[in-house]
């Protein structure tokens, strides 16, 4: 995920996927949807990683504990 400053995810890039294209779409469209806290310079974009979990049957995904 490429975080703006001001924590809008501005490019959501699937690493790894799940094997279902469902699935990994269902990711990409939660993860545009949030606002992350920036991270070290505040001025800066930042990539990081966000792992999703999904579990079968449940209503949202989830992220790991």
């Amino acid at each position: 995920v490429l975080t703006a400053p001001d924590g809008r995810p501005t490019r959501v890039e699937v690493k790894q996927t799940s094997g279902f294209q469902r699935l990994d779409q269902a990711a990409v469209a939660t993860v545009k949807q949030w606002r992350l806290k920036p991270l070290g310079d505040a001025a800066a974009t930042t990539w990081r990683q966000v792992p999703i979990t999904f579990r079968l049957g449940a209503q949202n995904a989830e992220l790991p504990r």
